[in-house]
């Protein structure tokens, strides 16, 4: 299951492969972040380039098959755990509640294990569109009204707003980092982890997200952005991000990817 993975593993991967996060945005584009993260891991591991990727069968529905010897690439797959249930759940038909979730599944291929009829993508992919981001997301983007030059940005996670100073050279990776404020760090969201993070910890979420948001669209900041994350971490007692606040950075950037894609249809891992 996704709480037994190695979360620091996975981010630590994230953070050295920016070119290859932006080239698989659109090679695999309806596979989540982590996905396709996950995926390059692998192909990278067996010298094989970023590529679309899809099941066995998939590839024999294109008129492709597997060529012999190659082992499957292992993501993350939803699944449903059936679960006796009280009395006072609600239950289904057969008296068993279901509950979602994810577990890691050798189901699929790249382009490059397969050989067969010429391979034509079946989708143009969807261009990011900010507007489109932030009205799926209810958030506002306001005039920057703060007297104070040196701040590149500020958000109002409870009201879903941020600004963004006209001047600052970065926009789009401070752009990320607020909009992951109004998504993970308003009371109720920091609440329903069952505990607050401490600010220097809140900061490492935000940029991580703003940092693979800027991977996967091939924008500038990324050198910036670790030096700010290594900058934060220090701070903390603990020196690093725990597995659960991982799979928020993930999540949020995934929500932000998927929000500005029109028609985009990612994976929910």
């Amino acid at each position: 299951m996704m709480e037994k993975f190695d979360w620091n593993q996975l981010l630590h991967e994230a953070f050295t492969m920016p070119g290859k996060l932006s080239s698989a945005y659109f090679a695999m584009h309806n596979y989540s972040l982590i996905n396709r993260i996950l995926a390059i891991s692998q192909l990278d591991e067996r010298g094989l380039p970023v590529s679309p990727i899809a099941s066995f069968n998939r590839w024999k529905e294109l008129g492709r098959r597997v060529k012999k010897g190659e082992k499957a690439l292992s993501l993350f797959m939803p699944i449903k755990i059936r679960k006796r249930s009280d009395a006072s759940d609600e239950n289904d038909e057969t008296g068993k509640t279901l509950f979602k979730g994810f577990m890691l599944k050798k189901f699929w291929f790249s382009l490059n294990q397969t050989e067969g009829e010429a391979y034509e993508p079946e989708l143009l992919v969807p261009e990011w569109n900010y507007a489109t981001a932030l009205d799926a997301l209810s958030i506002r983007e306001v005039d920057f009204t703060d007297i104070d030059g040196n701040k590149m940005g500020y958000s109002f996670p409870y009201r879903g707003m941020i600004a963004v100073n006209p001047l600052n050279p970065l926009p789009w990776k401070t752009r990320f980092h607020e909009i992951t404020h109004c998504l993970l760090h308003t009371e109720e969201a920091m609440l329903s982890d069952g505990k607050v993070l401490d600010y220097s910890l809140i900061e490492v979420e935000a940029e991580s997200v703003a940092y693979l948001c800027c991977a996967s669209l091939g924008l500038p900041g990324l050198e910036e952005s670790r030096g700010y994350i290594q900058y934060w971490l220090r701070q903390s007692k603990s020196r690093q991000l725990a597995g659960k606040n991982i799979q928020r950075v993930f999540g949020a950037a995934n929500k932000i990817l998927s929000a500005g894609s029109k028609g985009g249809n990612y994976d929910n891992a």
